[in-house]
């Protein structure tokens, strides 16, 4: 056993990510694709969402190449972790945020079929996303790793097969990975799922502190599982990162903190709310009660003056219920 720092750690999982031989292995292995070139675009890794979610985002520009076919491609690579329970709109925003970028596109060259002229387009880069998640998504995708990719039918729900790919159906359409921690297998034994394995959060060494993981060395003789053990062994040797994470712990401390406090204000506010929607129930049910009140008092021929006297309303509430009536 190897003792590593846990890569479910932001500043971790940014170290192994911002390492080019490292993140070729486990994205080309998510995507089952050749990583050619890979290149991490954006800085901003951490968002915090405005009701203290946190959400780690990493952007790669890659150059792939298809296993089966040998074609090559350029794309784009959308890499989320949360590991709480995020909204689907928060996911949703940020990948489409990636289908306006202009970043996410190649400029090439056409020529016009009848005067010959060229002229320069922008083709849209296909996009892949994959999502790792700290919670399961529901008892029917208990996976550890769980595909998605567009499917066309016609009109009658026949489905086409597409012989070849093309740029509208890719620029419009993405694939998607998800995969789930709670549902890593224990003991694995798929190539992938033995690269996941290193996110098995069965085996932090102290439930109470999880900065530390016993990786097993050996459960994959593979240069790929090797590769991620020897980055993160490499995370745990760094004198920084002890405290970057004791610094995310804090963090995650305070927003969660601000997270409880924020649900007891809403449920309070929720309470006046209900309150002051019972008090206005009640005082239509004693409006209505003083209504019919003088309404049978003016049938017994009591005068508004009396009726005023008697019930210690003004002249002005009883002349009202009587032009309303």
């Amino acid at each position: 056993m190897v003792k590593v720092f846990n890569p479910i750690y932001d500043s971790v999982f940014k170290y192994l990510m911002e390492d080019d031989k490292a993140a070729k292995v486990l994205l080309g292995n998510i995507l089952d694709k050749k990583i050619k070139v890979l290149t991490l675009k954006n800085n901003d890794y951490t968002i915090v969402t405005e009701d203290g979610m946190k959400i780690v985002r990493l952007d790669f520009c890659a150059t792939i190449i298809d296993k089966k076919t040998k074609q090559q491609e350029v794309v784009t690579i959308e890499l989320q972790k949360a590991f709480d329970e995020e909204e689907v709109v928060r996911f949703r925003k940020y990948l489409g945020l990636q289908y306006q970028h202009e970043a996410n596109t190649i400029k090439i060259t056409k020529t016009h079929r009848k005067t010959k002229e060229q002229y320069t387009v922008l083709k849209p880069m296909h996009i892949y996303a994959i999502y790792i998640l700290g919670h399961s998504l529901g008892p029917e995708l208990e996976f550890p790793v769980i595909k998605g990719k567009y499917v066309f039918e016609d009109a009658d729900g026949n489905t086409i097969v597409l012989k070849k790919r093309y740029e509208f159906t890719d620029g419009v359409t993405h694939d998607l990975y998800i995969i789930q921690i709670p549902h890593l297998d224990p003991k694995p034994r798929k190539h992938l799922d033995k690269l996941l394995s290193i996110f098995d959060q069965r085996q932090i060494i102290d439930k109470n502190d999880p900065k530390f993981v016993n990786l097993d060395e050996f459960r994959d003789s593979s240069d790929d599982y090797k590769t991620l053990v020897t980055r993160l062994y490499k995370a745990t040797m760094d004198e920084d990162m002890r405290g970057k994470i004791d610094h995310e712990e804090e963090i995650e401390r305070r927003m969660a903190r601000f997270r409880y406090e924020r649900a007891v204000y809403n449920d309070a506010l929720e309470k006046i709310a209900e309150q002051e929607k019972q008090l206005e129930q009640k005082d239509r049910q004693m409006e209505e009660q003083q209504k019919q009140f003088v309404l049978t008092l003016l049938s017994l021929n009591q005068s508004p003056a009396q009726i005023t006297k008697q019930m210690g309303i003004s002249i002005s509430d009883v002349e009202n219920i009587i032009n309303h009536q």
